[in-house]
């Protein structure tokens, strides 16, 4: 008897192929901020006001990938010289980590001063930044932004630069797990001469750390995504993930550093769509630390990932 395996089999193993991260979509924001702006020289022009004042921002932006955004605002620094302003600005980011980013800012401010008779204006505005992501949703970040040759003595009797520093707090309504990929269409069957085998298909992978590190690098994530990937198109799935450590350093150090490897790779896993209660997780330090080289502790510095579902393919005879 001749046994052919069903095509869906095929789809199977196009799913566990290797595939790279994809970048999140629709994802806009709004935010809002509080801090202080510093106004440089004011004094020379303003006797008796105050250098330092309040500021508050409102701001709505578009990010097109991890690396490049937009983004437009509304600020109000307070005080003698009571200035509002919208700005519109281009936004580059780095990533460093699955948390922590800096980037960099670069645009024009329209500001309308409530002194003098031109009261309005333009400046370039240039800005750095910090932003930790606490969740999906929420981002906490931190600004400077310089804004130069804010007003016009002879229009508004002041001129001055104004240095600008903001505490915000950003909102990301659409940011979450991407939607998986369609899965590739099964053929129909004759159902009378149809018969079904259970098979266990497994996805498996080894992410590799910096000495003493337990953050993910682009190869790490690359490989959890093909787990991700996986589970995706394999309801029925558990995923196994075991931290392991080099021997340098104290065991109970190193079993806490193993732990947070691979806790660091089941968040990951849970960001990618992957129910948490699907992962186990193990972390064994430094016993089963064989490295006595730099290469072969490099090996010792990694999480093993291991994701295994059973399926039933159809075999037609």
């Amino acid at each position: 008897m001749k046994k052919t395996v069903a095509p869906s089999l095929i789809a199977i193993a196009l799913a566990t192929a290797g595939v790279s991260a994809g970048v999140q979509a629709n994802d806009w924001y709004l935010g809002a901020g509080a801090g202080y702006a510093h106004y440089e020289d004011l004094k020379r022009d303003v006797p008796g006001a105050s250098n330092d004042r309040e500021a508050i921002s409102v701001f709505t932006g578009y990010n097109f990938n991890q690396y490049f955004g937009a983004e437009f605002g509304f600020n109000h620094f307070s005080g003698t010289v009571d200035t509002q302003a919208l700005n519109l600005s281009a936004i580059g980011r780095l990533p460093l980590g699955n948390q922590f980013s800096v980037f960099g800012e670069l645009g024009a401010l329209g500001w309308d001063s409530d002194r003098g008779e031109g009261k309005r204006g333009v400046s370039p505005l240039a800005g750095l930044g910090a932003t930790y992501r606490a969740s999906d949703l929420v981002d906490v970040q931190l600004r400077y932004r310089r804004i130069e040759d804010m007003g016009r003595v002879a229009q508004n009797g002041f001129e001055t630069d104004v240095n600008n520093v903001m505490l915000e707090l950003v909102l990301h309504p659409n940011r979450g797990t991407p939607a998986p990929a369609p899965v590739a269409p099964v053929a129909p069957q004759p159902a009378p001469e149809v018969t079904y085998e259970t098979r266990t298909v497994t996805a498996d992978g080894s992410i590799y750390f910096a000495f003493d590190k337990s953050d993910l690098s682009a190869e790490s994530r690359a490989t959890l995504d093909e787990v991700a990937r996986f589970a995706q198109q394999n309801p029925d799935y558990q995923v196994e993930l075991a931290g392991y450590a080099d021997r340098l350093g104290t065991a109970e150090y190193n079993r806490r550093l193993s732990e947070r490897r691979a806790m660091a790779a089941k968040d990951y896993l849970v960001q990618r769509g992957v129910a948490a209660q699907n992962i186990q997780t193990a972390w064994y330090g430094s016993e089963l630390a064989e490295g006595v080289t730099d290469a072969e502790r490099q090996r010792d510095r990694r999480v093993d990932a291991k994701a295994q579902a059973t399926i039933q393919v159809e075999i037609i005879e």
